[in-house]
């Protein structure tokens, strides 16, 4: 029977079957299976693999949480482009970041190491030159390697996070999603006669402050008719004492929300900008299928960390370790690959070996994540994240029914939130989703095995130096801006 027979769900474990299978299957098998992606040049014997010259789109939506994308089930936030992607890969439902601040948290995606081994606790932090990155590793193997960032932090230069590009659009200024798509379409326009596959990073900010929806986008999620200069009149007022510190008294601040008054057309804002930023995705991947790309592209959608908007009196910020800033999204589209949705916990230091598996290219040793692709098919649940926070503030651990919170320094940054050195928070997210009971003295031996687990997930960590980045005058005053720098 051809394989272009088999129903969907046959064909996916077919797949699978033969992705993971590797030296295992005939290599007329292999072709069989990958006919329409079959890299140029062809060759190699069982034993040796041929890489899958498979393009590869990685696309980070800066400060976008987890539960508000629709195929995440959120109850009105309008996300089709999201969910059609959802439906053509793979949704892991409960991914999480390793860290909820930008620049460590990109380093973890890249190099698929802890924030205690690449040494990234923050903005100002610069990874080591003897990290590879997953750009580095493809453009060693022949990929093309580009990317567009929107923070200055994000640079090579500043951070190392972009090492290994060779081909960027530097962050230097931040840019919107409109100039930040146009520049990604004109370079797949680029790349449709070029004779390398290649790697494209796409860094998307606006769902960051200040939250940018632009348009009906602006008004998609706030009462029709309602005047935020009036409605709710002082609601914003009330709350500002609660901003972190540096909000509070930020010029730029003041200026995004001059003159409002209520705070639901702030949290609009950032629904609109989750919609704003759907529809920009949309465009990339109808690029894709139109220029005939789609079909030999691994593209990957996930975020850095997520955002609190008011829960914990954690407001229009990524503190703490709760589940707004720690739960991201994660799609991933492997070329004629599996569909459906992933219930186990998988976190950001598994996308780089997962993208190297897919391509047939060998996998590092050391890395701290794991190839998903087992997970997929296997379908299993369980699973835990280790996480960390801003400035080795807190650690903790995520499993499908605990969360669990240590506080490791005492920071009085957050007005409406203790940050307290030997601080333990544990909650049950099975019966409580939202944390708002903490249940550490009722469990202590639970809280012992969660730390015991914390250590265990901590070992090893690896010899690479700590060294801060060369902030410029702009690059600090955009820091300073975004309250970065205090």
């Amino acid at each position: 029977m051809s394989i272009a027979r088999l129903a969907p769900a046959a064909r996916s474990s077919l797949f699978l079957f033969l992705l993971l299978a590797g030296p295992a299957v005939a290599a007329t098998a292999r072709e069989a299976a990958a006919a329409s992606t079959a890299p140029a040049g062809g060759g190699g014997d069982s034993s040796n693999p041929v890489p899958r010259r498979w393009n590869v789109v990685i696309v980070t939506a800066d400060t976008l949480r987890g539960d508000k994308l629709g195929v995440n089930g959120h109850p009105f936030i309008k996300t089709p482009h999201l969910d059609a992607l959802a439906r053509e890969g793979v949704n892991f439902r409960r991914a999480y970041t390793n860290i909820t601040t930008t620049t460590p948290s990109h380093a973890t995606l890249f190099s698929s190491l802890y924030p205690q081994d690449h040494k990234a606790y923050d903005n100002l932090s610069k990874i080591s030159d003897a990290i590879t990155t997953l750009p580095e590793i493809l453009g060693k193997a022949g990929w093309h390697t580009a990317g567009i960032v929107n923070m200055p932090w994000l640079n090579p230069d500043v951070s190392g996070v972009s090492q290994g590009i060779e081909e960027l659009a530097r962050g230097d200024h931040v840019r919107k999603a409109e100039k930040t798509t146009a520049w990604a379409l004109d370079f797949l326009d680029r790349q449709q006669r070029a004779e390398r596959p290649f790697y494209l990073w796409v860094h998307y900010v606006d769902n960051h402050t200040p939250y940018h929806a632009p348009g009906r986008y602006g008004r998609l999620y706030y009462p029709k008719g309602r005047d935020p200069r009036a409605g709710r009149s002082g609601s914003l007022q009330e709350v500002w004492p609660l901003f972190p510190a540096d909000h509070r008294d930020s010029p730029y601040f003041h200026r995004w929300l001059d003159g409002i008054t209520d705070v639901d057309w702030v949290i609009a804002q950032y629904d609109g900008s989750v919609s704003w930023i759907d529809a920009n995705v949309g465009r990339l991947v109808d690029r894709l299928k139109a220029n005939g790309q789609w079909e030999r592209t691994l593209f990957v959608f996930t975020a850095d960390h997520g955002e609190s908007l008011g829960e914990h009196n954690l407001w229009f910020c990524h503190g703490g370790l709760f589940e707004p800033t720690t739960h991201i999204p994660l799609i991933l589209h492997v070329p004629g690959g599996p569909t459906g949705e992933v219930e186990a916990i998988v976190d950001l230091v598994d996308v780089m070996p997962t993208v190297l598996a897919a391509l047939r290219l060998p996998v590092p040793g050391g890395l701290r994540g794991e190839n998903l692709l087992p997970v997929i098919e296997s379908k299993r649940g369980g699973g835990a994240a280790l996480l960390d926070h801003t400035g080795r503030q807190m650690v903790g651990v995520v499993t499908p029914r605990w969360k669990y919170i240590r506080h490791r320094k005492t920071r009085t940054y957050y007005p409406g939130y203790e940050i307290r050195r030997g601080k333990i928070e544990l909650y049950d997210l099975k019966n409580d989703p939202k944390e708002t009971k903490n249940l550490a003295d009722s469990y202590p031996e639970k809280v012992r095995e969660l730390e015991a687990l914390v250590q265990k997930l901590r070992q090893g960590t690896k010899p690479f130096e700590e060294a801060a980045a060369p902030i410029d005058a702009d690059t600090e005053e955009a820091l300073r801006a975004l309250g970065y720098i205090r």
